[in-house]
């Protein structure tokens, strides 16, 4: 029952009980009239529509500021043919009205509708509702359908290089394909191409083979990042962790994409390591949720707890909002000793703090959005 239809059955109620207590024709005649208004709503609104509905969200897992949308499809499995109705939407919980028209049996009906995604964010998407009403507006039926799905709007990201320093050299690594060449580890036997050095020919291969092969040997040292993302609320301002999350994502995703060791977790949380494995799409699913809190962690407990997990750590990246050298330095020297550290300050600049010129014992570097972040990061120096 709708608010107007809460009145108009008050009303009744009312006129019945003044017409039958004072005699008066006009009130018993308005509560009749409402009782009849009542009784033509509910024919409206009674029976079983059969109707079909279906959503279809592609991809479920975007990056921010791309455009994704949702498909409704209406079909008319029955034998005779529905009238118009309209199907409620719910995008994180606000309705969005989809009108459906008459489809005769067998016909379908799609309508596409854009969601959300300038920022990052999980949005559930649905359930999807047939609402039934009467002209009036007196009754109000709402029949579920398509369930709900979740799409997530993972943060923006870009490929960067890995770093040309903090390497851990293991003469006894595993190799690939891809692996660069060099170094003193033998990956494969393969044909002499011009330029090769003479000394890696194999001759007991090339007798066999009737042709030049060489030993090709490869670069097996391997960059092992962690990235240790501050979300402590006091640290930043306005957009300023959106961007620390895209510097922080980016990391990730292309030492994933590479095939480098990577570990990540921000203050109060862990999100990708050794011992909390995770692929692509649960990394991205985990900083699509990630926020600043207030009563987690300290870096240098989070530093700590990294190191002693990853304790293969070669380089350490600290992203991190507007915070002094004097409460980075604990954590610096805590992990120094273990890794190279490199702090990433994101995000504008505020004008009423000075900015960090240098922390001892780390590189740092300021970004302003991910294309400048990108820039520096591959700007850096062994």
């Amino acid at each position: 029952m709708t608010p107007a239809g809460a009145i108009v059955v008050a009303l009744g109620v009312v006129g019945f009980v003044i017409g039958w207590w004072l005699g008066w024709i006009e009130f018993t005649v308005t509560a009749a009239g409402c009782l009849i208004a009542m009784l033509i709503a509910t024919a409206f609104v009674v029976g079983r529509l059969r109707i079909r509905i279906e959503r279809t969200v592609e991809p479920s897992l975007v990056m921010a500021g791309e455009p994704i949308g949702a498909l409704l499809s209406a079909r008319n499995p029955g034998r005779r043919p529905t009238r118009r109705i309209v199907v409620e939407e719910f995008i994180d919980g606000v309705p969005l009205p989809v009108a459906v028209p008459g489809l005769a049996p067998g016909a379908e009906h799609t309508t596409f509708y854009d969601l959300p995604s300038d920022r990052r964010a999980r949005v559930n998407v649905g359930p999807a509702e047939v609402v039934r009403t009467d002209p009036l507006r007196l009754l109000r039926r709402a029949v579920g359908h398509a369930p709900a799905t979740t799409l997530w709007v993972h943060p923006r990201w870009t490929i960067v290089d890995p770093l040309p320093t903090g390497f851990a050299k293991d003469l006894e690594g595993p190799t690939s394909d891809a692996s660069p060449a060099g170094d003193v580890a033998f990956h494969a036997l393969r044909p002499y191409r011009a330029g090769d050095d003479r000394r890696h020919i194999h001759w007991m291969s090339t007798a066999r083979a009737g042709t030049l092969m060489v030993r090709h040997y490869v670069d097996n040292r391997r960059p092992v990042l962690a990235v240790l993302l501050d979300d402590d609320a006091g640290a930043y301002h306005d957009d300023r962790f959106e961007v620390a999350v895209e510097v922080a994502t980016s990391a990730v995703m292309s030492g994933m994409m590479q095939r480098w060791p990577v570990s990540m977790r921000t203050s109060s949380q862990w999100i990708a390591g050794r011992l909390h494995p995770a692929g692509r799409d649960d990394i991205l699913r985990s900083l699509t949720e990630v926020d600043t809190t207030t009563d987690g962690p300290t870096l240098v407990e989070a530093g700590a707890a990294l190191m002693r997990a990853e304790r293969s750590t070669s380089a350490v990246m600290i992203v991190t909002g507007s915070r002094s050298a004097v409460e980075l330095l604990p954590v610096v020297n805590h992990l120094r000793s273990k890794a190279r550290v490199l702090v990433v300050f994101a995000g504008e600049q505020r004008d009423d703090v000075a900015p960090v010129a240098a922390v001892p014992g780390a590189t740092v570097l300021r970004t302003k959005d991910l294309d400048d972040f990108r820039r520096a990061w591959n700007g850096v120096k062994a």
